[in-house]
């Protein structure tokens, strides 16, 4: 795995104070500490009398007074020692209770200390010695270089990289690293490995990443779309339209009745070709998706789609001239022609009712056909047409419900949150 270096979130941990008790002695050293302060300026003052006057009496204030300063140092140093027990209580339980590892090994790599997420997440212990991450086991060195690059790299305290837990299994982790100060009688510094488990982060990255190459692959489609529709109205129609006119000067040339009538079927058939063509380039390219907006793209959808043996019902509340984002309507647009399809193609639907209603702030978008549908089992295993459909959904902000039977049909809705503008007629 390639390393990488980002610049991590700066986690600060604050220990919360460790209950009354450490807040009760805390405020109790500050007291003593100040009363001893007081006894013993007291008793500097007294010895200073005593050496200089020699009055009787002195000298037991002075003693008693000294026995105090002895009591207080005893008393803070106790006080002391409490209040270090109770922090390093409380500390341990912060360690206990973190949700990252820690890891304390020795120059040798052998765990000196770590705390119950490292073990959870790798399953190493007490005096075992770390593996190498998985970069480390195989990158190249140079002479001289550690294998372990947190510990060969002083200007790199982080990176992600993958470690073998106990089990043999790799976990993918973020690593930030530190060392200690050297024992008295050692020479080497332990180094203190902080680890996060960060599969998940990983995998949200790389939905993110599939997002993104999903939008780029749908405007990469829709431009393309539109080069295709181009050529089908510009180039194949035009020369299809060019052949119909030379049929007619050619069936003016003919007196022979059987091949007029022959001509004749040819130019019914040409006519037929062109008008496919026609329906073709506006079913890939949508021509007035663009110039008039959704509202009148999908009554025109609707109209083009109705024939004898298939209805197809448009009902809106919204003005023709209402302007979506392109963005947004190229999605709705595309959702209804998948929905469409799908309900004709396999549902075997004979109506199929579009709804596009605008209440308060929202778009809501139905689309239900009186086809066989599909059960409920089936939407995990359903093809491409429904994911396509569920992830043009997530990008303009809306889920998608869909709601089907061998009984009743297919029931798609959409919920979209809009802020758009309609342009009223004057």
């Amino acid at each position: 795995m390639s390393v990488v270096n980002p610049t991590p979130n700066i986690r600060i941990l604050v220990a919360c104070h460790p209950g009354g008790e450490y807040l009760k002695r805390s405020s109790r050293i500050n007291e003593y500490l100040v009363v001893t302060w007081v006894l013993l300026v007291g008793t500097g003052v007294l010895l200073v009398i005593d050496l200089h006057y020699r009055k009787p009496g002195i000298g037991v204030a002075l003693g008693l007074m000294f026995i105090g300063v002895l009591a207080g140092f005893s008393v803070l140093v106790h006080e002391s020692r409490v209040v270090r027990q109770l922090e390093y209580g409380r500390f341990r339980e912060l360690f206990t209770l973190l949700s990252d590892g820690v890891i304390v090994m020795d120059p040798n790599r052998s765990i000196v200390y770590t705390n119950p997420a490292a073990v959870r997440m790798t399953g190493w212990y007490l005096g075992d010695v770390v593996p190498y991450c998985k970069y480390c086991q195989t990158r190249p060195l140079k002479l001289g270089e550690q294998r372990c690059l947190l510990a060969q790299s002083q200007d790199r305290n982080y990176f992600e990289s993958q470690l073998l837990t106990k089990s043999g299994d790799w976990v993918n982790v973020g690593m930030n690293r530190t060392f200690l100060m050297p024992h008295r009688e050692s020479k080497g510094r332990d180094m203190v490995i902080t680890i996060r488990d960060v599969t998940l982060e990983l995998q949200e990255e790389e939905l993110r990443l599939t997002r993104r190459l999903t939008h780029h692959t749908w405007e990469v489609q829709e431009e393309e779309r539109k080069r295709l529709s181009q050529e089908l109205h510009d180039g194949v129609s035009q020369s299809l339209y060019a052949v119909n006119l030379g049929l007619d000067y050619l069936i003016k040339q003919v007196s022979e009745p059987q091949l007029r009538d022959k001509i004749d079927e040819l130019k019914a058939q040409m006519n037929s070709s062109i008008d496919e063509i026609r329906t073709l380039s506006r079913t890939v390219y949508p021509a007035v998706l663009y110039s008039l907006g959704l509202v009148a793209a999908l009554q025109t959808f609707a109209e083009t789609l109705t024939t004898p043996e298939l209805t197809v019902a448009y009902v809106t509340n919204m003005p023709f001239d209402t302007q979506f984002p392109t963005e947004v309507a190229v999605h709705i647009y595309r959702i209804v022609q998948e929905a469409t399809h799908n309900a004709v193609l396999h549902g075997r639907a004979t109506f199929v009712q579009i709804e596009l209603e605008r209440t308060q702030g929202t778009v809501t978008l139905d689309v239900h056909d009186n086809g066989t549908g599909f059960h409920r089992t089936d939407l995990h295993s359903t093809g491409y047409g429904l994911r396509n459909m569920e992830e043009r959904a997530r990008a303009i902000g809306s889920a998608i419900a869909i709601d089907s039977s061998k009984e009743t049909g297919t029931w798609i809705h959409l919920s979209i949150p809009l802020a758009f503008h309609a342009t009223q007629p004057e």
